[in-house]
């Protein structure tokens, strides 16, 4: 090799190493993705659904980093802190960036202008879960009735203060005209091992965190906050059908990122998301635990955010929900 063809190949990796982070092609190192709930939450689960059609698009591997705690709080303030480079993002939820915006009066971010919308992943609905053991409700009537005749004495267990699983029980308590104890847990996997060693006598539960418990008889399925049935339990009905008209309660999953990131990387992780969502495989795992595909453009999804905000507000303030 000539000397003028090694000097040439030296300025070029100079001229490569010396780009500032911002202008080297993304993603050129893991993706680190924090969540506000534990590993095993609803979230996790879903994205971990996800996670190889995303390293395979995006070429680099997804590091999931965790930091429960207030309703998914202290993951969102830490990512909205967290450099707009593409390689913090936020597995968030209709709850941490819907509900707690109205729940908790003091925030050190806004759940708008502090961040960027990047991708929804499912659209999750919330199942009435109890405990035979502790309440021998056999329908959404009979545990409104048996609930009434005696107020205050059962607990209902959520993921959290401000999580879907809280508000799905403060409305539904609020339609029922129900005087119930909310206990919050850290994330559903705590939820939902409380409620099988009969701590709580109930939950509004995500399918995918119940189903094993279910499957194995420790818990009843009493009814789900869709408008139609879900396909894993055919014989649950609705909340709608059963007792409350009109009522329904859906969370969704989201990628989300801090405010700034640069528009091309946040283009390019929509595209990932929906490309893997295109795939019968994984459409079919999700119907498989009881949630659906939810697909958005950036600007699509940026409105969600913003609508969501205002439509858990007004659950918030119907429901007469508060932080315990």
């Amino acid at each position: 090799m000539s000397k003028t063809t090694l000097a040439l190949c030296a300025a070029a990796l100079l001229a490569i190493f010396a780009l500032p982070a911002g202008a080297q092609p993304w993603p050129a190192k893991p993706i680190t993705i924090v969540n506000g709930f534990p590993a095993g939450a609803g979230n996790d689960i879903v994205l971990r659904m996800y996670q190889e059609a995303l390293e395979k698009d995006l070429g680099q591997p997804l590091v999931f980093e965790y930091k429960p705690g207030a309703g998914g709080n202290v993951a969102s303030e830490y990512v909205s802190r967290a450099a707009p480079d593409g390689y913090t993002l936020l597995i968030g939820t209709a709850g941490t960036h819907g509900i707690n915006a109205a729940l908790y009066k003091k925030l050190a971010f806004d759940v708008e202008a502090d961040f960027t919308p990047i991708a929804p992943l499912a659209d999750v609905p919330n199942v009435l879960a109890v405990n035979p053991a502790v309440i021998e409700a056999k329908s959404v009537k009979e545990f409104i009735a048996l609930v009434k005749a005696a107020p205050g004495k059962f607990n209902y267990g959520s993921t959290g203060n401000g999580a879907s699983t809280h508000l799905s029980f403060a409305q539904f308590n609020a339609a029922a005209g129900l005087d119930m104890v909310h206990v919050p847990y850290k994330g559903s996997p705590e939820s939902i091992q409380a409620l099988v060693n009969g701590e709580i006598c109930c939950s509004f539960a995500q399918p995918q965190t119940v189903l094993g418990q279910w499957r194995a008889g420790k818990v009843r399925l009493l009814g789900v906050g869709t408008k139609q049935r879900l396909g894993i339990f055919p014989d649950v009905p609705t909340v709608d059908e059963a007792a409350l008209p009109g009522f329904e309660n859906i969370t969704w999953y989201a990628l989300i990122a801090p405010k700034g990131l640069d528009a091309k990387i946040a283009e390019r992780i929509n595209a990932a998301v929906r490309r893997a969502q295109e795939n019968p495989s994984l459409r079919e795992k999700l119907v498989g635990i009881g949630t659906a595909v939810r697909s958005e453009t950036l600007e699509q999804f940026r409105a969600t955010v913003k609508s969501d905000r205002a439509k858990w507000a007004e659950i918030v303030k119907t429901s007469g929900a508060k932080i315990d």
